[in-house]
């Protein structure tokens, strides 16, 4: 029967249907075809058209990892030589044209033909570049492709940019974070990011925390993934909603706590750190070094507890020295937010319900607390599975884990 086209407008023909079954027409269409080839193929062989082709594809991969090749053909000859040329996208093992109509395929192929603009103006004029939300139509893997080509690219040096999305910050160093309030729109609060030096090599895992951190309202800093693991539970059953209300919970493992806590005070989220009571063995002697009390002090920037080495370690000698510093410890997590552990998590879940922990982890025999520290996060997976809504209350409420309560306020 031919083509069939729809057309709509606005105060034209409106919405038509135009059938084309006369015999006639088969001839008519295929001369206008062979017209439309005839003039794409003229149009590819203009010097300006090929070099567009040839510059326009790598720049393109630089988002995108794909066997293709872009190559710019006329949707509607007639209406002019260049009026309507659009780029389409062509696999290299095949001569088929695809249309670029998925938004996020465009949107990398209009970075990739602003690269081209920039290249061309860069030796002439500083390029600002303006950026609203660039993760829309992008899936996760491309947004951090994205992120990788906007902080590393030469030409990005001048970026102004908003976004939702931790993807799209992945790779940020050296850049000006702004964090803007929801009360009025307008109050906001900024930091000066550099990656640390001895962090450069490890920045995707360094950022990947803080990135996800700064768009929280409440952030809890732990120790590792155990302590992510079960606060996350816990959290989880008494307010499944806990992250949907901006609170985040976050394990800074060997990167410690201070590059983080520092951009979140600098932008004003507030943030609880709970660490544990460490001692260490003072090479050469028979003392230990009270590790837990000297890091709250020197994120304090006062000393308010004793750092005299002690004579013994272990979990009875932990909790002597914070039983004995209690009143003080108490006024720091008032003040400064920070929870010391009486020991270390497992041991002060063992204080919460030694008996319980017995039951749920028959495999441990009876030594909860070296099983739980033997193969922390799988150990610490099979015994959260087994804590009912009540056992998470109770850990909840409990002096040892008041942080949990802090950050929920």
């Amino acid at each position: 029967m031919g083509h069939v086209i729809a057309v709509s407008g606005k105060g034209g023909v409106g919405k038509t249907t135009l059938v084309n079954d006369k015999e006639q027409d088969k001839e008519i269409l295929e001369n206008i075809q062979k017209a439309c080839d005839d003039l794409n193929t003229q149009i590819s062989g203009l010097s300006g058209i090929k070099a567009f082709e040839e510059r326009i594809a790598p720049e393109y991969k630089k988002y995108r990892h794909e066997d293709v090749s872009v190559s710019v053909k006329s949707e509607i000859a007639v209406k002019g030589l260049y009026s309507n040329i659009v780029p389409y996208i062509k696999q290299d093992s095949d001569n088929s044209l695809y249309p670029t109509s998925g938004e996020g395929r465009k949107k990398l192929l209009v970075y990739a033909i602003f690269d081209l603009f920039t290249k061309e103006e860069e030796e002439k004029k500083i390029n600002l570049f303006l950026i609203e939300e660039p993760e829309n139509h992008l899936h996760r893997s491309m947004q951090i492709a994205l992120s990788h080509i906007l902080f590393h690219d030469e030409k990005y040096q001048y970026l102004f940019m908003t976004t939702h999305s931790p993807y799209v910050l992945a790779e940020m160093d050296r850049v000006n974070l702004i964090r803007i309030y929801n009360a009025d729109k307008i109050v906001s609060k900024s930091a000066l990011y550099n990656v640390p030096e001895e962090f450069k090599t490890q920045r995707k895992m360094l950022n990947r925390g803080l990135v996800e951190a700064v768009f929280a309202d409440k952030v809890l800093l732990v120790e590792g993934p155990s302590e992510n693991v079960l606060f996350g539970k816990i959290l989880s059953e008494l307010n499944p909603f806990f992250e949907a209300d901006g609170i985040y919970i976050l394990p800074v493992g060997g990167f410690g706590f201070r590059p983080y806590f520092e951009i979140l005070d600098a932008l004003e989220i507030d943030n609880i750190i709970k660490t544990d009571n460490d001692l260490r063995k003072i090479t050469g002697k028979e003392k230990y070094s009270v590790l837990g009390f000297s890091r709250l002090n020197n994120y304090i920037g006062e000393n308010l507890l004793p750092t005299e080495p002690i004579d013994e370690s272990g979990v009875e000698s932990k909790r002597k020295l914070y039983d004995s510093n209690r009143e003080t410890l108490d006024q720091i997590r008032k003040e400064h937010e920070l929870y010391l552990s009486r020991c270390s998590l497992e041991e002060d879940l063992d204080e919460v319900f030694h008996d319980k922990m017995v039951e749920y982890l028959p495999q441990a025999g009876g030594d909860v607390i070296g099983y739980l520290q033997d193969a922390k996060n799988n150990h610490m997976v099979e015994l959260v599975e087994k804590l009912t809504p009540e056992d998470c209350t109770r850990i909840f409420e409990h002096y040892n884990f008041a942080c949990l309560k802090e950050v929920t306020l």
